[in-house]
């Protein structure tokens, strides 16, 4: 008798294999998940980057309070001031908070740079899911010249 199909055994040996492909590649999947979440943190970081540059653009001497450009030191600027200008959008991951970003505007006579602190927490557990810290806890403040 012919009979067409797959006796009990090879469909065994076939769940196993698969099972054992599976154990294999699961760890690699993780990590590139892992990694493809702290890539948009790293996105998000380089907006609000972005987003500072034109505030800094658009507020030109109203940067600072002392009404000119010719400054040197750094400036504070807030998630809060780049939302409110309507530069950026909130972060948009259900349950992950990022408001306490903030990009620090420095500037020398010849050199401007910016630094961010980004810190995202997952709401629901209040841990935090990416932390960069660029900016060092010294105070800001200018000077003119």
């Amino acid at each position: 008798m012919n009979r067409k199909g797959f006796t009990l055994i090879e469909l065994l040996a076939t769940i196993v294999i698969m099972a054992l492909i599976l154990i294999m590649v699961m760890p690699s999947i993780t990590a590139l998940v892992n990694n493809n979440s702290d890539r948009s943190y790293e996105y998000y970081g380089d907006a609000l980057k972005e987003a500072a540059e034109i505030f800094v653009g658009r507020e030109g001497e109203d940067i600072t309070s002392l009404g000119t450009l010719n400054f040197t030191g750094c400036v504070d600027i807030t998630y809060n001031d780049l939302i409110n200008a309507d530069l950026i959008s909130p972060y948009q991951e259900e349950n992950i908070d990022c408001s306490n970003a903030k990009v620090r505007y420095t500037k020398e006579r010849n050199k401007e740079s910016y630094s961010i602190n980004l810190i995202c927490i997952d709401t629901t557990t209040n841990n935090s899911v990416y932390n960069i810290n660029e900016i060092s806890n010294t105070r800001c403040s200018v000077t003119a010249y």
